[in-house]
């Protein structure tokens, strides 16, 4: 008697076959679903650096004869973005911090500026800072432009007119 190994094999019936490979496509689009929402919230941190506060003081004359004045630029920041976020740089009107010079009474080149307290400051998001003061030294009546610029390269300016 010869048997044939078909005969003696029985088969899933379609119906169970169909459910089981919808089941498998449900959990693997779940699967992949996770995995791009985690990829993307990767790549969709961001900084945005706020300036809630900024004002001048005016303090004691540096020059009286060109009426150059000592101001205090108080400043209050916030990252209102998802990433941290360093300061890098700052400018007073398109000049870096480090070149503002100032004559003063003696005649004297002194740093007309002192950016100490902002420089290096890292905030996370939703950090704000306390007052920051920076000292400058300008005449009064002109407007001053503070450019802060972080690590990421992004420029974030806020226009502050001297008293």
């Amino acid at each position: 008697m010869k048997r044939s190994f078909r005969r003696n094999l029985k088969a899933v019936s379609p119906v169970i076959a169909t459910i089981i490979i919808v089941a498998i496509a449900i959990v693997m689009s779940i699967a992949v679903a996770y995995w791009m929402l985690g990829l993307g919230a990767a790549f969709t941190r961001y900084e945005k650096l706020e300036i809630i506060s900024a004002y001048a003081l005016k303090g004691e004359p540096v020059n009286s004869t060109e009426k150059i004045y000592n101001f205090t630029v108080r400043l209050k920041l916030r990252n209102g973005g998802s990433a941290p976020l360093t300061i890098d740089e700052v400018f007073f009107n398109g000049i870096p911090s480090v070149d503002v010079k100032v004559i003063n009474e003696a005649g004297d080149e002194v740093v007309g500026c002192n950016v100490a307290a902002l420089l290096g400051i890292t905030l996370n998001p939703g950090d704000e800072t306390g007052t920051l003061d920076i000292y400058y030294a300008g005449k009064s009546g002109m407007s001053l432009e503070v450019l802060i610029r972080t690590v990421a390269g992004k420029d974030y300016p806020k226009v502050v007119i001297l008293p």
